[in-house]
């Protein structure tokens, strides 16, 4: 309020607005300044005591008219600029200046009447006293004992005058213990300096123990050693004002935690432009921190060269519409790094004062992958439509989509054509139709070889491969990618009608060599029966079973699906029946005992290990169980990984009594060895107990029997 553009009834007299416990002049009115002739400017600061002196109305010779009129007390001389005085009688009012409790002190000029020139009729305001004040008057002596108590203070606080200025030390009762020290500490801090005035505000106690804030003005009173002689107080309970405060104090916290919590940055700006409060994300976003942005211009936050007036003129006009829009911009960070935004502006208020709200966010990473999003979209977009393969994408209801070039060039239509279409009605064949709905209804990739329709009417082979695109757990959509193998297909067919030739060819070789040995088996037969010597008879049946041997392995490669390999196992249950049927006697029995795992070997191993269990099973019958009338021979074949382990034992007599030269250039031992040393196999023997041929080699893979090589290989 400007007090001297208020125009009452009072303007006439001179008025001063002052503090309310010293009386400070804080404004003075013109009829103030008019009368004393000083300047407003001289009068503002000044104690209104100070401007001048009570007069003993004794002094004055006053008539009995005009000390009746002026009740004889309450009569201060001012001095003027002039030098010449002027007579006032002053009274107090209480008021509100600029929010805050003052007193309004009206001068009441009396000077005509202690002059005598006239006497005024009207009444005057009752002299300077506190009794009118709406506040609690409290006087302490030096000891902080009360030593006057006042009728607001009994109705503020309950205590009676007597209660409290008889009790000492009352005021340990009425201030509540937390705050005691506080106020001692602060009435003792302002002793030391030699202060005048102290203002507090603290809890205080009630008679009936409730607990309420008081406001307190203090004014302290000093001898002429600066002895602290009284202190004046006035107070009065602001309770709702301070809880209120509390409130208001808790919400502000609640409020700058979570304004602070927010990592984007937060600023306010004023209408012309400038920041007047940050929040800490500000200066996580723009390295700068409170102090260095409050008050100055938004200009300061913006990449140089980017600040456009117009641009920002238009945002803050549509925000004041309340058209709350994001927008994109460069901003300036404290090392001068220039970096994307993204920002939003709203209109707020800011304690009483209009104001931009500013939310702002450095958007640099998602710029980044953005920009790698769109690299990939393009790198993406370039391998589908240049991809030698046809691509179609589809929707939820296998409706096209898209279609890539290869799509166009392998079926012949255009991506115009297709889109929208059910792709499974256009190019499916009639009797594929199921298949292929369940292909493109799969939730997983699945590939498939299927006949699809082009265009112009011709049938191509695909494989095909259905891949669903998933999100969310729900397929909203599937690529289809089609191979054509037509040729493939075509080269594949040839391929196996040439095969099917082959192995009928290789069959029938087989068959063959199997009929050729088993003449050659008859030859030796007719042979033995045109000799008489019994040895020469002997060394054609030896030959004859070694030939019967290698026949019976092409004979079961000839019923077999696989024309490389032999299941040696079979193989060898059954060569030794046979041998075991060709040489049993009546008088001794010897029992073939197999332990044989299920194994397989190519063509070139399973012959020589065919001659090998011949030779050495041969030899058992014929001379390990002389002289006894029975015995035991015992087959094992093993095979661990890739290895080959296979064990020929007898309990028979053992080898015989000869030197080992003898027995190494025998036929047989010279026979087996060979087709140890084919095998590429480690042999060991041990006559221990009756005769034991261990040999452990590697079977080979993929190769191919090669007739007279793979017979004479080493013999």
């Amino acid at each position: 309020m400007n007090f001297n553009s208020e125009v009452s009834f009072f303007d006439a007299q001179p008025m001063f607005v002052c503090e309310q416990v010293t009386l400070k002049i804080f404004d003075v009115n013109k009829a103030a300044t008019d009368l004393l002739g000083f300047s407003s400017e001289y009068l503002v600061g000044k104690r209104i005591l100070k401007l001048g002196s009570k007069v003993d109305p004794s002094s004055l010779n006053l008539s009995s008219k005009a000390q009746k009129m002026l009740n004889s007390t309450g009569i201060w001389e001012f001095k003027c600029e002039d030098g010449s005085s002027k007579y006032f009688q002053l009274s107090a009012h209480m008021i509100k200046y600029k929010g805050d409790p003052s007193k309004l002190v009206i001068a009441h000029n009396i000077t005509d009447l202690v002059t005598k020139r006239f006497v005024r009729d009207e009444l005057l305001s009752s002299q300077i006293s506190f009794n009118n004040f709406p506040l609690a008057e409290i006087e302490w002596d030096a000891q902080m004992n009360v030593s006057r108590w006042s009728k607001k203070a009994e109705d503020l606080f309950g205590y009676t005058s007597e209660e409290v200025v008889s009790e000492k030390g009352m005021i340990k009762e009425f201030i509540h213990d937390d705050d005691l020290d506080y106020v001692m500490h602060h009435v003792e801090k302002t002793l030391e300096q030699g202060g005048r005035e102290l203002t507090l505000i603290n809890r205080n106690v009630t008679k009936t123990g409730e607990v309420i804030y008081c406001e307190w003005y203090n004014s302290l009173m000093y001898d002429s050693d600066n002895n602290m002689i009284s202190m004046y107080s006035l107070t009065h309970d602001v309770t709702e004002r301070e809880e209120a405060l509390l409130e208001t104090k808790r919400s502000m916290m609640s409020y700058q935690d979570l304004f602070n919590s927010i990592s984007d940055a937060i600023y306010l700006i004023n209408k012309k432009g400038h920041i007047i409060e940050v929040n800490e994300g500000l200066e996580y976003t723009f390295g700068y921190n409170r102090n260095e942005v409050v008050g100055k211009h938004i200009r300061m936050l913006i990449a140089p060269g980017k600040f456009d007036e117009n641009r920002i003129g238009k945002i803050f006009e549509k925000a004041e519409k309340g058209l709350a829009v994001k927008y994109e911009g460069w901003g300036r960070k404290n090392n001068g790094e220039v970096f994307p935004t993204e920002f939003l502006v709203n209109t707020g208020n800011y304690f009483g004062e209009d104001v931009f709200i500013i939310i702002e966010r450095d958007i640099s990473e998602r710029r980044a992958s953005e920009e790698a999003l769109k690299k990939r979209e393009g790198l993406l977009s370039k391998l589908f439509n240049s991809s030698p393969v046809g691509i179609a994408l589809l929707n939820e209801h296998h409706e096209v989509e898209m279609v890539n070039d290869g799509f166009e060039q392998l079926f012949g239509y255009r991506e115009n054509e297709l889109k929208g279409l059910d792709l499974d009605k256009l190019i499916v064949p009639e009797c594929e139709q199921r298949a292929a709905e369940q292909l493109s209804e799969s939730e997983k990739i699945k590939q498939v070889t299927q006949k699809r329709i082009r265009k112009d009417g011709s049938v191509i082979d695909v494989i095909i491969y259905a891949v669903p695109v998933v999100v969310e757990k729900s397929v909203v959509g599937i690529y289809g990618l089609y191979v054509d193998i037509t040729d493939r297909i075509k080269a594949e067919n040839k391929i196996q009608e040439s095969l099917q030739e082959k192995e009928m060819l290789l069959a029938e070789i087989h068959h063959r060599v199997k009929n050729n040995l088993a003449v050659i088996t008859g030859l030796l037969e007719l042979q033995t029966y045109s000799t008489e010597s019994e040895s020469a008879k002997e060394v054609l049946r030896e030959s004859q079973m070694r030939v019967n041997s290698i026949a019976m392995v092409h004979e079961k490669l000839y019923n077999s699906e696989d024309f490389s390999e032999v299941n040696i196992a079979q193989y060898f249950e059954e060569l030794s029946e046979v041998i075991y049927n060709t040489l049993k006697t009546n008088d001794k029995k010897v029992d073939i005992i197999l332990d044989l795992e299920d194994t397989k070997l190519p063509i070139i191993q399973a012959i020589p290990c065919g001659l090998l269990l011949n030779e050495i099973l041969t030899n058992s019958m014929k001379h390990a169980f002389k002289g006894l009338s029975a015995g035991k021979f015992r087959l094992k074949l093993r095979k661990e990984n890739n290895s080959i382990y296979v064990e020929m034992c007898d309990n028979g007599l053992g080898m015989p009594d000869t030197s080992d030269v003898d027995i190494n250039s025998s036929m047989g031992m010279t026979l087996i060895k060979a087709l140890a040393k084919q095998l590429d196999a480690s042999l060991d023997i041990d006559s221990k107990n009756g005769t034991c041929f261990r040999f452990s080699f590697e079977k080979k893979e993929g190769e191919k029997f090669d007739g007279d090589e793979g017979l004479n290989k080493g013999i």
